[in-house]
């Protein structure tokens, strides 16, 4: 009787694992790309901050109190004045919060991660472009040489307030309840005590 041996195993991984090595390894490229796809839901609200970005913004809430505040993931004051910025506008909705990450595009992710952490998303945000750092400076303020946090506070009348730094927190208060007030309890015809503009902080 004839005994025919096995035949002889191939030291090669069978064709499924084969492919599939393939595939994760062009895959491998991609995975920062991917990751900007499966970002959180707030992703498609982070916008793109250009050198005609900060004009727009003012524009677009003339005669309405706003502030809009410049800051970085890695800037731990700049979280601080965050948390003061994400309770006084929940006292004071009516003023207008805009936040401008002076992260470069590469970090989006990290940016998005830390909205989404930060239950951020009733404020509407930015992101610094492609262009050059200096030029988004310059096109906020001539005088702004980068320092973070950096916030500009407009009263809606014309007044303008910038700080860098974490400004004091009573000032903010301050600042908030004279540029929207809360809606007043006296009886009709007769005025609340008009509030002193705030000293800079």
């Amino acid at each position: 009787m004839e005994h025919r041996q096995p035949p002889a195993r191939s030291s090669r991984p069978p064709m499924t694992t084969r492919l599939c090595l393939r595939l994760c390894r062009r895959a491998i490229p991609v995975v920062p790309l991917l990751a900007v796809f499966f970002l959180p839901a707030s992703a498609a609200e982070l916008l793109l901050f250009t050198s005609r970005s900060f004009s727009e913004i003012r524009a677009a809430n003339e005669g309405r109190p706003l502030v809009v505040s410049f800051w970085s993931v890695n800037c731990e004051p700049c979280k601080a004045e965050m948390a003061v910025l994400k309770r006084m506008h929940r006292a004071h909705p009516a003023v207008r919060v805009v936040l401008v990450s002076a992260d470069p595009p590469a970090l989006r992710p990290i940016v998005v991660r830390f909205l989404h952490r930060n239950d951020l998303g009733g404020f509407e945000i930015w992101q610094f472009g492609d262009e050059p750092e200096e030029r988004l400076r310059y096109s906020v303020d001539r005088t702004w040489r980068g320092e973070l946090p950096r916030a500009y506070f407009f009263d809606g009348k014309g007044g303008r307030t910038a700080h860098s730094g974490l400004p004091d927190e009573a000032w903010v208060e301050a600042w908030f309840a004279q540029a929207a007030p809360v809606e007043s309890r006296t009886a009709p015809g007769k005025n609340a005590d008009a509030r002193a503009a705030p000293p800079r902080p």
